[in-house]
């Protein structure tokens, strides 16, 4: 039988509708079940193996470069500044002279000392003849008291003689008075000399001016002194209606000095990273007007006094350095990373690696292998040092929130001996050693 020629086109049109259909139902079930193993396969946590190397731990913290000598020199004697023989700057020797105030008055005082001591020499002399005169009227004494005579026992009858033994300790007394002036007055010869040298202003120290507080003309001098200083100087004006004159702050050096070619390291450390440095670990330093120069530093010394900014306390430490890069200045921020601790050639994995719940660390073995209690060491900022639980070569996961997502910090690094990434965290990484045969389970 031949069917009409409309109900052929309808029947046509219904086994293309029922094709469409199935290959409708075909492709969703391809992605409903040929797909549906790429969400686990793409959660799949990567596995890194345990390796062995050194593991550091350290602490960092900023600062900046200073110099590790400094001093602030001031005229231990009063005096109007007459001559300023330095610039900011120039570099002097130790002993140079730096400024000059005037010696008129000093050189004054020294010649009424030198007077003084003169006259006192004087009385030394006239006192010494006096105890030589009583002396010899003494000894005469002594020698007529041993022969006694009609005159002398008249005399002596009349109260005409003196005891000479009192003459003698009256002159001794004398000059005993008289050497203790001169005495004296040699101290203050001295005192008027050193007075006279201190109008010019020395170098204590060999170094770089660093800065120039006074000015010729302003009044100087008497605070005496010329020790390590940590701000500048100021003046202040004192005149009257028809002239004035600047003074020298008291306490302040009249010109900063700092040794450039000795400089450190200054960095304060919070205490909780303070508890784990002390003097003699080793250091790394950058600056940042130059940070791929790494320099090898030492740390000096750690401040045994807390400070305190805004409710946080920290220790200050300085370092230093090995060596000095040219383009050093004082005043460069300065970054710098303490080694506090260090394993050597042990078998370590990434911190990421290990689950902690109180004093219990764990790791996930790789192939659903299942977890194992470990014992750690040293716990550097992106790796710990495993001490048993291990064995060179085993493959554990990394934890579920150390892949791929988002709020993840510090560096993200290719995983030694397994696929996948990890944050590297803080801190210096192992350098690895090979050494298949190891192992400390």
């Amino acid at each position: 039988m031949v069917l009409p020629r409309h109900k052929l086109r309808g029947l046509s049109l219904l086994n293309v509708g029922l094709v469409a259909v199935v290959v409708a139902i075909a492709v969703t079930a391809y992605f409903l079940f040929f797909r549906s193993d790429q969400p686990a396969a793409s959660a799949a946590r990567p596995t890194v193996a345990v390796q062995r190397g050194d593991v550091v731990a350290s602490v960092s913290s900023s600062g900046t470069l200073q110099s590790s000598q400094t001093a602030s020199p001031q005229f231990e004697t009063s005096g109007t500044v007459t001559q300023i023989v330095v610039k900011v700057g120039q570099v002097v020797a130790k002993g140079a002279a730096i400024a000059k105030v005037d010696p008129a008055a000093a050189e004054r005082q020294e010649r009424i000392a030198e007077q003084n001591r003169i006259a006192a020499a004087n009385s030394v002399t006239a006192a010494e003849e006096s105890l030589d005169d009583a002396e010899e009227v003494k000894e005469a004494a002594d020698e007529a008291s041993a022969s006694p005579t009609p005159a002398n026992d008249q005399a002596q009858a009349q109260g005409q003689t003196q005891n000479p033994e009192v003459a003698v300790s009256t002159a001794e007394a004398a000059l005993a008075r008289a050497k203790a002036d001169k005495e004296q007055a040699d101290q203050d010869v001295e005192a008027a000399k050193d007075a006279v040298a201190a109008t010019t202003l020395r170098a204590p120290i060999a170094g770089t001016i660093t800065a120039i507080n006074g000015t010729v003309g302003s009044v100087a001098g008497g605070s005496g002194s010329s020790g390590s200083a940590s701000g500048s100087g100021s003046t202040s004006s004192q005149g009257s209606a028809s002239a004035s004159t600047s003074t020298t702050t008291a306490g302040a050096g009249f010109v900063d000095m700092a040794d450039l070619k000795a400089l450190q390291v200054s960095a304060a450390f919070p205490e909780a990273d303070a508890l784990k440095i002390k003097a003699g670990q080793p250091a790394t330093v950058t600056l940042n007007a130059d940070p791929g120069a790494n320099l090898t530093a030492t740390l000096a010394t750690v401040s045994p006094t807390p400070t305190t900014t805004n409710g946080v306390v920290s220790y200050a430490a300085t370092f230093a350095l090995a060596r000095l890069p040219a383009n050093a200045r004082i005043g460069q921020t300065a970054n710098v990373t303490v080694q506090t601790a260090k394993a050597a050639n042990v078998l370590f994995v990434p911190s990421t690696a290990i689950a902690t719940t109180g004093t219990t660390h764990t790791v996930t073995l790789a192939n659903g292998a299942g977890t194992r209690d470990v014992e750690i060491g040293v716990r550097g900022g992106s790796y710990t040092q495993i001490t048993s639980g291990l064995d060179e070569g085993e493959q554990v996961e990394l934890l579920q929130g150390a892949i791929g997502g988002t709020g993840q910090t510090g560096r993200t690094g290719q995983l030694p001996g397994g696929g996948g990434q990890f944050p590297g965290g803080g801190g210096q990484g192992p350098v690895v050693q090979r050494n298949p045969g190891g192992g400390n389970r």
